[in-house]
């Protein structure tokens, strides 16, 4: 190569989780890395307001949390909320394991927690390229040797290309390591209101001790009309965050509008009350990559690694996605810094960063769960029918005085029976067994 070609050892497209991650792996091990960002800074573009757990954090930084990083409250309370139209049943836990430490997850806002994580890569070594778009790829003897950015003379040049784009993964197609655009059977649409209300609120309707508890709650049942996703609330220190993930083809085939279904949620009889005079901070949009397995394009070729959103690594029933960005940024990195001690950049090479993803959760789990974006879109029961039998059942139980009790399991019975057979719930149990067990 001339001496005029701007050359790194690492070029990481994406400075979110799975790229910074990546990025301050490589760095930290004495190579030169680019970090280049599309955004205005990394965590520019992102809405997220959820959970980050810490086991993968302090993988990376032992230290994490004496560098006093931006983050809200802890997840002192997680679970379900199951609502009906005008109702709602919680099973949540608190306490035992949930009051591990340091404690398993916090709330943080990525938009303010990106940035921070960049900045750790950077103190590593790294250097990030903002407000640049990267193309395509350069190629000699066919094998990715860098990559077109759409700045003058912006070819940037590495034997090791770490695609961590997000969701949108044009330049993972561009590769043909996955061979069709977004599948919206496989694709959900998350629509969110940040909510400023007083810390002291958030604590008194949610029955918070104080500022240093906080819940990061799934909610099932009339949250998404019956289509197939699910909704979300998570506690920061002076806001809620609250919305709802639906398969872009369910709204595509209901007609619903995104910001009519968020709307819906808010206004909810058991959700209203804890916004009340809340201020909205903000209203974002964000596609998720459900698909997992079935999905995911192959995650390695000559000179090029793919890690994140890119390579469709969520776990949409547990709400994992940082953490297995953050575990495939590092296990990229890992790879980058052995295949330059080797000197072979090439695919067989390479192939060592998914071996290591199949001994780590991120792949066990992901095959483990093959099957149950498919569960969801075949049983929409599970959306509609029995969170809300949930309700009637407990509220029945729970008023069952001053008649025979054996009547009043009959009628919780016949409330369920009177939705779905009896046969067919069996069905639907065992499917749901199956697809969360993995045969």
């Amino acid at each position: 190569m001339s001496k005029d070609k701007l050359q790194y050892d690492v070029i990481v497209v994406g400075a979110g989780m799975a790229g910074s991650t990546a990025a301050a792996i490589a760095a930290r091990e004495g190579l030169n890395v680019a970090v280049i960002e599309r955004g205005v800074k990394p965590g520019s573009k992102n809405y997220f307001g959820g959970a980050l757990y810490t086991h993968a954090l302090v993988d990376i930084y032992p230290d994490f949390f004496d560098r006093k990083p931006p983050l809200e409250r802890p997840v002192t309370e997680t679970g379900f909320w199951f609502l009906s139209d005008d109702g709602l049943v919680k099973a949540t836990v608190q306490g035992g394991v949930v009051n591990s430490d340091p404690i398993d997850a916090y709330v943080a806002l990525r938009a303010e927690f990106d940035p921070w994580w960049a900045e750790q890569a950077v103190a590593e070594g790294a250097f990030i390229i903002p407000k640049t778009l990267v193309e395509d790829f350069l190629y000699e003897d066919g094998k990715v040797v860098g990559v077109k950015t759409d700045r003058p003379e912006g070819d940037v040049y590495a034997p090791v290309v770490i695609v961590c784009e997000g969701v949108n993964n044009l330049l993972t197609q561009k590769l043909g390591l996955i061979d069709h655009d977004l599948k919206i059977s496989k694709t959900a649409l998350a629509v969110k209101q940040m909510i400023s209300i007083p810390a002291k609120d958030i604590n008194a309707r949610l029955g918070l001790p104080d500022n240093n508890h906080g819940m990061a709650i799934s909610v099932m049942g009339d949250v998404s009309m019956g289509l197939a996703g699910l909704g979300f609330l998570y506690t920061a220190k002076g806001a809620l965050s609250l919305g709802v993930g639906v398969t872009l083809d369910a709204l595509q085939e209901s007609g619903i509008k995104p910001y009519e279904l968020l709307q819906r949620y808010l206004e909810h009889p058991a959700i209203a009350p804890l916004i009340k005079d809340g201020q909205m901070m903000e209203y974002g949009a964000h596609l998720i990559p459900e698909g997992g397995w079935t999905t995911m394009p192959r995650l390695y070729t000559d000179g090029v690694l793919v890690a994140g959103d890119a390579a469709s690594m969520v776990n949409a029933l547990h709400w994992e996605g940082t953490n297995m960005a953050i575990t495939a940024g590092k296990q990229a990195g890992l790879t980058a810094v052995e295949a330059h001690k080797k000197g072979d950049f090439s695919a067989k090479s390479l192939s060592t960063y998914q071996d290591k993803l199949s001994d780590l959760f991120v792949l066990q789990d992901m095959k483990q769960y093959r099957k149950f974006s498919a569960f969801l879109k075949n049983h929409p029961q599970f959306m509609d029918i029995y969170p809300t039998f949930i309700n009637d059942a407990l509220g029945m139980f729970f008023t069952g005085f001053g008649k025979p009790k054996r009547k009043l399991y009959k009628d919780i019975l016949r409330s369920l029976t009177s939705r779905r057979p009896l046969f067919k719930a069996i069905g639907d149990i065992i499917a749901f067994g199956r697809s969360i067990i993995g045969i």
